[in-house]
């Protein structure tokens, strides 16, 4: 036992077992009590207590605590840790779903396809250069209403020597601005590199030689996305190998070209592997070998890889990946595994467990509220549709849920949406670039004008939710 988990877990059984009896607490540090479900690192507590002060989780108990003056939440649903999403392309996540024409071989070919750069890839430069953070805000928006709470992929303008500070707030954006290392954007220690072809290496130059140098503590990189039959996918993992490239700070995206003796090469050099199966299927019409990587024990973290091929947000993704798992390789992960790998693995894969990834004492108040059926927490929530989050809290802020959990968490200035037919609210003081309508109205106005409408903060309609 590592002496984090050793302090960890001292922390949560002291909690658990005696309630806490905390002073009153005055207004500029006040307390919030939520009571539901709570999903521990550990075991499941019904009925359970989150005390949350300063923007950590201050107890976790079966019985509440007896804390004066605490802005109070007694729910009937389910409290999971906050995703962490460790492979995005958020800005995407603006435009609607795009049906490729095709089944494509390899990321390269689609990458050049005509109809992707009309629809898609030249009028998201643009839309960059000039609705930066209402984009960001817009698909930050999106995560968190899918219970996504850190997320890495946001890219400053290519117009824009700095990235704009507005990526500071919502989520945790893990490249620019976690609030982990210091105030301000900029600080972090979590990079991209494109992939291991010379045009993708030319313009993530910088991250390569920040990565050789050890200058990280991850850089996500694609490697192989394509088919298995592949020769271009085929020879990604060389390349990397060669490059310098595979070390336990690397964690791989995508590889669909990879085969058993790569994942055991993953694993002997305690690097980690990203698996986006819907991105995955919509694009190349397979995914990868997930059965490899099982019997190799790779460390292997979900997310949904963008909004145009892939899932919604990660709760979208859990779903879908269950639907692969019993479909295609028999069942091989657990609703429960799937929970963990997009949370806890993908923490620990950042090397930021000690901050959010599970809900416990001493840990950031990262979390999201699912109303579902507590008996089952696993299984609810590989089965969650989008209305069904109630609550998502970055810091121990109230940021978007349903108005009456707002309310009794103390936000009073909120901006109303509608998710799948039921209200929610954001909280207004959260958001970086003004109201949540003007937001919308800026972009939807600026799509309209290239003919392509926004896209919904969620997939609502039961047959767009794809299944392999």
């Amino acid at each position: 036992m590592t002496r984090l988990t050793l302090r960890i877990f001292l922390a949560f059984f002291w909690v658990s077992v005696f309630p806490a009896r905390i002073p009153a607490a005055s207004a500029a540090d006040a307390v919030f009590l939520i009571n539901g479900t709570v999903v521990a690192p550990d075991r499941v507590i019904p009925n359970g207590w989150l005390a949350i002060q300063d923007g950590k989780i201050l107890s976790i108990t079966a019985a509440r605590p007896d804390i004066a003056g605490a802005r109070t939440l007694t729910t009937e649903d389910i409290i999971f840790p906050g995703f962490v999403d460790l492979h995005n392309h958020p800005l995407y996540a603006v435009f609607p779903r795009w049906k490729a024409p095709r089944i494509f071989a390899n990321r390269y070919q689609w990458r050049g396809e005509p109809a992707y750069h009309q629809t898609i890839q030249t009028p998201e430069g643009e839309l960059v250069s000039t609705h930066f953070c209402d984009m960001d805000t817009y698909v930050e928006i999106k995560a968190l209403a899918g219970g996504t709470t850190s997320i890495l992929g946001i890219y400053q303008p290519a117009d824009t020597p700095t990235v704009p500070p507005c990526v500071a707030g919502l989520a945790r954006n893990l490249d620019w601005a976690s609030g982990f290392y210091g105030a301000g954007v900029g600080n972090e220690r979590l990079g991209n590199i494109l992939g291991v072809r010379p045009e993708d290496l030319k313009l993530s130059a910088v991250d390569v030689e920040r990565h050789r140098a050890g200058g990280f503590d991850l850089v996500a990189v694609h490697v192989a996305e394509g088919q298995r039959t592949d020769a271009a996918s085929q020879g990604e993992f060389s390349e990397l190998e060669a490059l310098g490239l595979l070390n336990a700070k690397t964690v791989v995206i995508h590889g669909g070209g990879l085969v058993e003796e790569d994942f055991a090469k993953l694993r002997r050099a305690e690097a980690a592997f990203i698996w986006s199966p819907r991105s995955n299927f919509e694009l190349y019409g397979q995914t990868a070998d997930i059965s490899a990587a099982v019997r190799q024990n790779v460390t292997m973290a979900l997310a949904p890889d963008w909004s145009p091929t892939g899932s919604t947000n990660m709760l979208a993704e859990i779903a879908y990946a269950k639907s692969v798992s019993d479909r295609q390789f028999a069942g091989l992960l657990s609703a429960k595994q799937l929970f963990e790998m997009a949370t806890i693995v993908p923490a620990r894969i950042a090397r930021i467990d000690d901050k959010v990834g599970s809900l416990a004492a001493g840990l950031r108040a990262d979390l999201f509220l699912l109303r579902s059926d507590v008996a089952n927490p696993f299984d609810a929530l590989a089965g969650a549709a989008p209305q069904d989050v109630t609550l998502t809290m970055v810091d121990g802020k109230p940021v978007y849920g349903a108005l009456g959990y707002l309310t009794a968490l103390g936000v009073s200035d909120v901006d109303g949406v509608t998710m799948c037919g039921t209200a929610r609210a954001i909280n207004r003081a959260a958001l970086p670039a003004g109201g949540f309508t003007g937001v919308t109205t800026r972009l939807s106005d600026a799509l309209t004008a290239k003919n392509i409408r926004l896209a919904g903060l969620a997939e609502c309609a039961e047959e767009t939710i794809a299944k392999p």
